[in-house]
C-alpha cells in the first residue's frame, strides 16, 4: 500500500479514451448514448455529476467494451443514493439484449469524491464480459446523479491485441496498477520510477508512439506539469515520441520523474501515464 489509502484492486479503465461506449436506457429501452465530455464527468476525480434520472422514475447506465474484459471492481457515487443493482454480460449488443448476472445490489454511496475514490471501491470478480449495467430507481425523494463512476480490470489474454501497454522496467510482464502511486508525498520533493512499453500484437507494427500523461481532474499548479518522462537517458519532457515498436517488441527505459513544488495543493490527485500509436501497419 502507497500512503494512506489502499491500492487499487486492478487497473482502472481509461473508459473515456479507450472506445468504451457508454449508453443511458430508459425504462422504455429508449437508447442515448453519452458524449465524450460526460464521459469524463463520470470518470473524473471532482463532485461535478452526470444527471442520469429524476424522481419517480427507472433506468439504466450500459458500459459496452470494444472487447471482452474481467471487472475487478467499481466505484459508484452518487448525489443521493437510490435503489440500485449492478450486472454483467458477456454477450449483449446493445445493453438490452443478451444473459445478464446481478453482481451487486448494494447502494451507492453519496460521499464526496476525495477521498472515497480510494476507500469506497467495490471489489468483484466478472470475467470476460462485454459490458456492466448500472440499474436505477427513484422515488419523490431521490434522483440519480452520478458524481464518479470508476471501473477497474483489464482485457482478458488476447483480446484487441494490436494495442500498447506500459510494462515492468525489469519483467517480462505488465507494469502494476500502484506503479506510479506516489503516496503521500511532501512538498518540495521528488522521485523517479522507470518503466518500458510494450507493442502487444504479433503480427503489426505501432508507429510512431506517444508517451504522454493526462488529468482529468487537474488543479493549480498542474499535478500533471509537476511530472516529466524521459526515454533512454535523454531529456525530461511533458512527452516522448520512443519511435516504431515491431510485433511484440519492448521499448527501451522511459523514466518519470515527480518534482512537487513548495505551492502544491494538499489534496488527493490522480493523473495516468499512456502510450499510443499515430498508425498501425
Amino acid at each position: 500500500m502507497a500512503g494512506n489509502y489502499p491500492d487499487a484492486p486492478s487497473w482502472r479503465m481509461a473508459y473515456d479514451r479507450d472506445g468504451t461506449q457508454v449508453f443511458v436506457v430508459s425504462s422504455a429501452n429508449a437508447v442515448t448514448q453519452l458524449t465524450s465530455a460526460q464521459l469524463v464527468t463520470l470518470n473524473d476525480e471532482s463532485d461535478g455529476s452526470y444527471s442520469i434520472l429524476g424522481a419517480n422514475g427507472s433506468a439504466k447506465l450500459v458500459f459496452i467494451f470494444p472487447e471482452l474484459r474481467d471487472l475487478d471492481g467499481f466505484l459508484h457515487l452518487v448525489n443521493e443514493a437510490s435503489t440500485m443493482s449492478t450486472a454483467v454480460s458477456a454477450d449483449t449488443t446493445n445493453g438490452v439484449d443478451g444473459t445478464w448476472t446481478t453482481i451487486s445490489t448494494a447502494a451507492p454511496s453519496s460521499s464526496t469524491v476525495k477521498t472515497a475514490y480510494r476507500t469506497l471501491i467495490t471489489s468483484t470478480t466478472a470475467l470476460a464480459v462485454r459490458a456492466v449495467r448500472f440499474s436505477a430507481s427513484t422515488s419523490s425523494f431521490t434522483s440519480w446523479g452520478i458524481k464518479a463512476l470508476h471501473l477497474y480490470g483489464e482485457p482478458v489474454p488476447g483480446a484487441n491485441p494490436n494495442r500498447l501497454e506500459l510494462w515492468h522496467p525489469t519483467l517480462d510482464e505488465k507494469l502494476g496498477p500502484a506503479a506510479f502511486d506516489w503516496g503521500d508525498v511532501p512538498r518540495s520533493s521528488s522521485a523517479d520510477r522507470t518503466f518500458r512499453v510494450k507493442n502487444l500484437s504479433g503480427s503489426m507494427t505501432a508507429g510512431a508512439v506517444r508517451v504522454a500523461m493526462e488529468s482529468l481532474t487537474d488543479t493549480v499548479p498542474s499535478v500533471v506539469a509537476q511530472h516529466t518522462i524521459s526515454y533512454n537517458g535523454g531529456s525530461f519532457l511533458a512527452q516522448v515520441n520512443i519511435g516504431d515498436l515491431g510485433p511484440g517488441a519492448i521499448s527501451g527505459p522511459l523514466t518519470l520523474r515527480r518534482v512537487t513544488p513548495s505551492n502544491a495543493v494538499l489534496s488527493l490527485w490522480s493523473f495516468r501515464v499512456f502510450a499510443e500509436s499515430t498508425a498501425w501497419a
